[in-house]
């Protein structure tokens, strides 16, 4: 963990990592977007089960392993095991991309942080094995320098969505990332991480709707083509892992237990539960009951259509439907856009944010206060259209990010800010010890600014997963 060299180092600080799936999603977006990073990112190994990777979804075949490894010049394994117990690989990476089937996003999460865990362990044997061998009175130099904590290589994470299917699995990765501080576990809801998101949590923070009392939400898609293809079996089947998985990932014995559901909700509703509570807060909105109806599609039986209402600890009332029967499709040309609407009501005003997210002009964020009597009363506001926002962001709705094109989206970005500056901190570390620098610019780093979406992740699978129940049994269920 600690034996790289520094004369290895140059003066730019790359991060190494690794991409587990090599579906459709990871050769169509997260390698392209990973090389497009270079040179300060490494794409240091790619992972998938099959050598062959198979899509439903893609025009074109996609590339098998071999030929990705000469594509992105790292090498391939067939397990994240193998990948991890590889020395010359394993520990030298910063960070992880999960894009496997939903059913597998809970083993190989916590193989990676298990491997982050067990390096911080090497580097603080390395530490006390350290005390009393550098004082902090030895003088170099002329000067004196201090002892700094020796770093481990972090390990970074960036999941796709759902973060599991699972309450149970969500509720134990989340322990497991929160024990891990060191790693950022950042989940791929690329809507939470737009400019505009960090404005509605703004405002929603600083008070300016006051007590939230209400939300509603849709999320309508051009989805059928998707949804309704028995070929889709990770969309579509409640026991994915039997054939034809896409975008597959070995998954062990103890975690194949046929879901409760699978379509529209665990396909799509992730996204649009994410973005609320990224922008209301930790504490808002705890969701305690949800009843849930929903239709199917006729050839797969895949849900397509859900109305739900979810009662809150804190006696918000809650709904949210959203449904796969928009015609058109956001892959065709012209692409469809998805019609996106979040409404959330205080007791001093309401937050507005929709619109088509293939067209920018359709919506902006819109807030409204309540002043009984005075004339801003019911008026409208563009928050992302004043003071600093104006200049630091577009105009307009902008909701997921699905461009291929470019470095990737700003949940991207985060992930990898996070791995570049553990990284840097890291080399920094190793020359110390190495002794190649009279004095050292590592500090403690402060952990509390790394993205941790894992209690984001827990509240949409839990409200995802009380849907299927309650759809199944009729009745409204208790929130697991």
């Amino acid at each position: 963990i600690l034996a790289v060299s520094s004369e290895t180092m140059t003066t730019i600080a790359r991060s190494r990592v690794a991409v587990i799936g090599c579906g459709w999603w990871a050769q169509g977006w997260h390698l392209p977007h990973l090389a497009e990073n270079a040179p300060h990112v490494v794409i240091a190994a790619i992972v998938d089960p099959s050598p062959l990777p198979i899509s439903t979804l893609s025009s074109s075949p996609l590339l098998s392993l071999v030929e990705l490894s000469k594509k992105y010049a790292c090498p391939y394994y067939s397990s994240v095991e193998e990948m991890l117990a590889d020395s010359a690989v394993g520990p030298t990476l910063d960070g992880a991309i999960v894009a496997t089937s939903h059913a597998s996003h809970f083993q190989v999460g916590m193989a990676l942080l298990k491997e982050g865990i067990k390096r911080r362990s090497i580097a603080e044997a390395v530490e006390k094995k350290q005390q009393g061998g550098i004082d902090s009175d030895t003088a170099v130099a002329g000067k004196k320098r201090s002892r700094p904590q020796i770093f481990h290589r972090a390990l970074h994470i960036l999941m796709e969505k759902p973060m599991t299917c699972s309450v149970d699995e969500a509720l134990v990765l989340r322990a497991r990332s929160v024990a891990y501080p060191e790693g950022a576990f950042t989940i791929n809801h690329t809507a939470s991480y737009r400019p505009q998101t960090y404005v509605a949590k703004e405002v929603i923070s600083s008070g300016q709707l006051g007590k939230i009392r209400h939300i509603t939400a849709t999320m309508n898609g051009g989805l059928m083509w998707l949804f309704d293809d028995k070929k889709n079996e990770s969309w579509t089947s409640k026991t994915p892992w039997q054939k034809g998985e896409e975008e597959s990932a070995t998954v062990s014995e103890d975690t194949k237990t046929p879901m409760n559901g699978n379509g529209y909700a665990w396909g799509q509703m992730a996204h649009i539960l994410a973005w609320i509570y990224a922008v209301v807060g930790d504490n808002v909105a705890v969701p305690k009951k949800v009843f849930c109806t929903m239709t199917h599609a006729p050839n797969t039986g895949a849900d397509i259509s859900l109305a739900a209402v979810i009662t809150c600890s804190d006696g918000i009332t809650f709904s949210i439907s959203g449904t796969a029967l928009l015609p058109g499709s956001q892959y065709a040309d012209p692409p469809i856009g998805k019609r996106i609407n979040v409404e959330i009501f205080g007791m001093n005003g309401c937050l507005l944010w929709g619109g088509d997210d293939r067209i920018p002009q359709t919506g902006k964020l819109e807030l409204r206060r309540s002043a009984p009597g005075e004339k801003e009363d019911g008026q409208s506001e563009f928050p992302c259209s004043q003071g600093e926002a104006a200049n630091k962001m577009k105009h307009g709705f902008y909701f997921e990010d699905g461009n291929q094109d470019g470095k990737g989206p700003d949940s991207m970005k985060v992930f990898l800010d996070a791995c570049k500056s553990s990284a840097a901190k890291y080399d920094q570390s190793v020359a110390f010890l190495e002794n190649k620098s009279a004095e050292s610019n590592v500090t403690l780093e402060d952990q509390s600014g790394l993205a941790n979406g894992s209690l984001i992740g827990v509240r949409t699978v839990q409200i995802i997963d009380a849907m299927y129940k309650s759809s199944i049994s009729g009745n409204a269920v208790d929130v697991q």
